[in-house]
C-alpha cells in the first residue's frame, strides 16, 4: 500500500507594516511661482475692470450724495436710475433736436458705420476671393504693392485727405466717412485671404462643373463656409467705426443734425452742466457702451471661431 503524506502549504511570511507597500500618494505641493502668477492676474483684473466698476457705481448714486461728498462712493446707499432717466429728459438739445442728443448720436453712428462696412466687407471678401482663387497676370505682384501701401500710417494722409476733400466739397458732409470705406481695407483682404486658403479649390471647382461662375462659386461655397471670419471682420470695423471720433471731428464740423455718438459723449459735460452731473455723465458713457456689449455677447460664438479657425480643411 502506498503511504500518503499530508502535505501543508506554505504559507508566505506576513509583511509587517514597515514592508507594506505605501497606498496613499503625498499631496503634491502647489509651486510657489504659481500662486505668485495667480495673484499677478488676480491684481491685473483688478486694476482693468476698477474704472469701469467706478463709473457704474456712479452711474446709480443720486445727485444729492455725489453732490455732498468729496470722497469716492464705494457703494450707494440708495441706488437709483435718475441720472439714466436724465440722459434722456434734461439734454439742453433735446429742443432744437427733437430727441435726445444720445439717441440722435447712436443713429447717425449707426448708418454711417454700418453702411460704408457692409459694401467694404463684400469688396474685401471679392478681392481676397480673386487673389486667393483666380488666376490673372501680375496677382502676385499686384498684392504686395496693395499689402506694402497699406502699411503706411494713415496719420500721414490726415492733413492730405483734409485738403482734398476740402477742395471737391465733401467736408460739413458724410460723404468722407462713408465713400472711402466702400473701397474694403487690406488688412480685410489680407485676413480673408489667409483664410480663404484653408478651403479646398476642390470645392470651387465641383461649383464650377455645376454651371455656376466666379461669382456663383464665391456666393454658393466661399461666402457661407468663411461666414465666421466675415463676422470676426465685422465686429472689428463695427467696434473701429462706432468709437471713431476724429473723423467726425474734422469732416462734420460740428453739425448738430450729423453728429455722432463719441462727438456726444465728448460734449456731455456741455449738455448736461451742473454741480453733481457727474452721474449723468457716467450714466451716458454707460448707454454708449451698451451696444457694444450687446453684438459682443451674440456673436462670441462666430468672433473666437472666426479668429481661430483657418478654413475648412479636406
Amino acid at each position: 500500500m502506498e503511504r500518503t503524506e499530508n502535505i501543508t502549504p506554505v504559507q508566505a511570511p506576513e509583511q509587517t507594516p514597515a514592508e507594506k507597500p505605501l497606498t496613499m500618494k503625498k499631496k503634491s505641493k502647489v509651486p510657489v511661482s504659481r500662486i505668485v502668477v495667480f495673484a499677478i492676474l488676480v491684481l491685473y483684473t483688478f486694476l482693468l475692470f476698477f474704472p469701469l466698476y467706478t463709473v457704474v457705481v456712479t452711474s446709480f448714486t443720486s445727485m444729492m450724495e455725489s453732490s455732498f461728498t468729496t470722497q469716492f462712493v464705494w457703494l450707494p446707499k440708495h441706488p437709483t436710475f435718475d441720472s439714466y432717466v436724465s440722459v434722456f429728459t434734461k439734454d439742453i438739445n433735446a429742443e432744437y433736436l427733437g430727441v435726445p442728443s444720445l439717441l440722435v448720436g447712436f443713429w447717425n453712428t449707426l448708418w454711417i458705420t454700418l453702411l460704408p462696412l457692409v459694401v467694404g466687407l463684400l469688396v474685401s471678401g471679392l478681392s481676397a476671393y480673386a487673389y486667393t482663387k483666380m488666376k490673372f497676370p501680375g496677382k502676385e505682384k499686384l498684392f504686395s504693392i496693395a499689402f506694402i501701401i497699406s502699411m503706411i500710417p494713415l496719420g500721414a494722409f490726415g492733413v492730405i485727405s483734409y485738403t482734398f476733400y476740402s477742395m471737391i466739397g465733401w467736408t460739413g458732409t458724410t460723404l468722407p466717412l462713408i465713400i472711402p470705406g466702400m473701397f474694403g481695407s487690406m488688412g480685410t483682404v489680407f485676413f480673408l485671404k489667409m483664410y480663404y486658403e484653408g478651403v479646398p479649390d476642390s470645392y470651387i471647382e465641383a461649383a464650377r462643373m455645376d454651371g455656376l461662375g466666379s461669382l456663383g462659386a464665391f456666393f454658393v461655397i466661399v461666402f457661407p463656409l468663411a461666414g465666421p471670419a466675415f463676422i470676426a471682420q465685422f465686429i472689428f470695423g463695427f467696434v473701429g467705426g462706432y468709437n471713431n471720433y476724429l473723423g467726425p471731428l474734422l469732416y462734420l464740423q460740428g453739425d448738430p443734425d450729423y453728429i455722432t455718438l463719441q462727438l456726444v459723449l465728448s460734449q456731455v459735460t456741455t449738455l448736461f452742466p451742473g454741480e453733481g452731473q457727474e452721474t449723468v455723465h457716467c450714466a451716458a458713457a454707460i448707454l454708449g457702451m451698451i451696444p457694444l456689449i450687446v453684438i459682443y455677447a451674440f456673436l462670441q460664438k462666430y468672433f473666437i471661431e472666426g479668429i481661430a479657425v483657418g478654413g475648412v480643411k479636406d
